[in-house]
């Protein structure tokens, strides 16, 4: 008997169908994963499971006994443990109440708590004082914390709805072991995640979620992550182009084996028996050899001992370190947000000088919002995408203007909606992502900009368009900071990775002329000695 049952789920959003007949088991100490597009239902399917929104039509069984959670309570009292995407704890609890609240430990007294709580939380290798309040943490963090929280409970089915989205590669391994204890346990475990070559190592078994169906079922040992991510979007996917030298290059050279209109290499549209090669998408213009930001030995003082960077014109250089590798204070230096000291800055050729000019060094600096990516999710996208960043609406011909352009980026970046007066909060965190980072990049200035995590969370398609978008910004000039935990995000979009340990970049890593997971490889065993 499955440990979980789910039969015929459907789940409509007004006139959106999101999940149209869901199927699938988890067997007691399997760990299944879960996979799809932005938009492909998968958080919903989460919430359905957690007790946060009730299926339209359909059954679930838990342990052979019908399960039908009325709340997130209920889901935890029948069994079931949800750790989501975005969470939200109380900012006044201590992590020690937030790792046992809502179970039978938690009215305990926080000396007791404390010690529990301790050794739970080295278990997801998460290295903070139990008596720190929530509020003081960053909230990438969270995530371990309610981690920590499942191991308390005495639950049966645990979901992990893109927890490993914000972690780093020695966090990953640690929700990894934990993953393994929980199987070890008897307990099934749902791993939603876009991180695939991650998932991978984990999972027994992978599930693809397409079209609001479970379009694929197979073992974790028959698939790799460019097969996974074929079947995930359902046709061959296109790994980052190399660069080229100038714009009379924007063609393949004959020493480039594809043909200089690429086309794909498996010709079928839908997803093949075979593993498929994945095609290339067009070639990128390579950076210029004119600098537009060069600074030398910055200090933020108790973090960033001194750091040398340069960054040419149209290039993308990626920064990457531990959480205490000062490798966010050298971000935050760069956006004008911490304090900092140089000995040489050069801006656009013009030289200028940290302490005497506040705003010598503000660039401008990219955050996905933790609730809604900056904007306001009451407003329509129309609105959204026509505010500052396209102009003001003046009469009936600006306005078709501009509301076309809105169209034509919908539909650019593969949206899930039926109208762009579709409110902004009621879309899948990938696409409102996507739009959000759209919007940003054609307000921002078109020179130097900081990006943090800017393929977060997206799935394989979404991940190449947001490159497209960072492809175009630097064909036109624009050159691009990439602040990320992500070896795969680093590895796709960066000319350049910098490894940051002890307030310094210990080691530049140049992904020309290098495969994507060789690159991957090098970041991950780079920032591991680090």
């Amino acid at each position: 008997m499955a440990l979980l049952q789910v039969q015929g789920l459907r789940k409509s959003f007004g006139a959106r169908r999101v999940l149209r007949d869901v199927s699938f088991t988890v067997d007691d100490g399997e760990v299944v994963g879960l996979v799809g597009t932005n938009g492909a239902g998968k958080s919903t399917l989460g919430d359905v499971l957690a007790g946060i929104t009730a299926a339209d039509a359909g059954s679930m069984t838990l342990m052979g006994h019908p399960y039908a959670p009325l709340s997130p309570d209920d889901a935890r009292h029948l069994g079931v443990g949800v750790v989501q995407q975005l969470v939200r704890i109380d900012p006044a609890l201590t992590v020690a109440q937030a790792v046992f609240r809502g179970t039978p430990q938690a009215g305990r007294p926080q000396a007791e708590l404390r010690r529990q709580a301790q050794v739970l939380l080295a278990e997801v290798a998460l290295d903070v004082d139990p008596d720190t309040p929530v509020g003081d943490l960053p909230h990438f963090v969270h995530g371990l914390v309610e981690t920590a929280r499942v191991l308390a409970e005495d639950t049966r089915m645990v979901v992990l709805d893109e927890v490993s989205a914000a972690l780093l590669p020695m966090e990953v391994s640690s929700l990894h072991a934990v993953t393994g204890r929980l199987s070890r346990q008897g307990r099934g475990v749902l791993y939603i995640s876009h991180r695939l070559p991650e998932m991978l190592e984990v999972v027994d078994r992978v599930l693809v979620l397409r079209d609001g169906r479970i379009a694929l079922d197979r073992p974790a040992a028959e698939l790799d992550p460019v097969r996974l991510a074929a079947e995930t979007v359902g046709e061959p996917v296109s790994l980052p182009a190399p660069r080229v030298a100038s714009a009379s290059a924007a063609v393949p050279e004959p020493a480039v084996p594809e043909p200089a209109v690429p086309e794909p290499a498996v010709p079928e549209p839908a997803v093949p028996e075979p593993a498929p090669v994945p095609a290339r998408t067009s070639p990128r213009l390579a950076p210029s050899d004119e600098v537009a930001l060069r600074v030398r030995n910055l200090r933020v003082p108790g973090a960033v001992e001194g750091v040398d960077l340069v960054l040419r014109r149209g290039e993308v250089i990626g920064l990457t370190g531990h959480r205490s590798s000062g490798v966010r204070e050298i971000a935050g230096a760069l956006s004008g947000e911490l304090p900092a000291i140089t000995d040489e800055l050069v801006l656009h050729g013009e030289e200028r000088c940290l302490g005497e000019d506040d705003s010598a060094l503000h660039l401008p600096a990219y955050r996905p919002d933790d609730d809604a990516y900056g904007v306001d999710p009451g407003e329509t996208i129309a609105r959204t995408l026509s505010q500052e960043a396209w102009g003001a609406l003046t009469d009936v011909r600006s306005e078709i203007a501009t509301l076309r352009g809105v169209i034509r980026t919908v539909h650019q970046l593969d949206v899930k909606t039926l109208s762009i007066t579709t409110m902004f909060g009621a879309l899948s965190g990938g696409d409102q992502h996507k739009l959000a980072l759209a919007r940003w990049m054609s307000s921002a200035p078109r020179d130097v900009v900081v990006l943090h995590e800017p393929t977060r969370g997206l799935d394989v398609r979404a991940r190449t368009q947001v490159r497209r978008l960072l492809d175009e910004a630097t064909a036109d000039g624009t050159s691009v900071v990439v602040v990320s935990v992500d070896p795969d995000e680093l590895a796709e979009c960066c000319d350049r990775v910098g490894i940051v340990s002890g307030g310094r970049v210990a080691r530049w890593i140049d992904t020309s002329e290098l495969a994507v997971d060789a690159v991957r490889d090098r970041i991950v065993e780079a920032a591991t000695a680090a």
